[in-house]
């Protein structure tokens, strides 16, 4: 069963799409269930002005990608750095035991970001 998070933003997701030119990309793998996700990026002035992505795989994973995108556009690089563990994890809610490879990519994705553009993590 899908909680209402995973629902909803696999079901609208408003992040997924291509940027012609980005100023940072993220990408990802899962090699146990085998789920990609993509991640464009426009940074202006150290804050994120635009992000969108591109998701292979299960629902959950696709919904990950969209609760990600949400939570860093429009948000400052050092603020995305300072998120402790229990704050990105509660972002997907209440899992089943087969969707918790999900917050695995979810702190995958913030990690890559922080230690691809330099930043420490608080």
């Amino acid at each position: 069963m899908y909680n209402d998070i995973i629902v909803d933003n696999f079901s609208a997701p408003n992040y997924v799409g291509d940027l012609e030119t980005a100023d940072h990309e993220i990408e990802i793998g899962n090699p146990v269930c085998g789920d990609r996700i993509k991640v464009q990026l426009l940074i202006s002035d150290s804050q994120i002005s635009k992000a969108v992505f591109r998701a292979w795989g299960c629902a959950t994973s696709l919904a990950t990608a969209n609760v990600f995108c949400r939570s860093i556009e429009g948000q400052s690089i050092t603020t995305i750095s300072k998120r402790c563990t229990q704050e990105i994890s509660s972002m997907l809610g209440e899992l089943e035991p087969s969707q918790r490879h999900c917050l695995d990519i979810l702190s995958e994705l913030h990690s890559k970001l922080v230690s691809q553009l330099d930043i420490g993590v608080a």
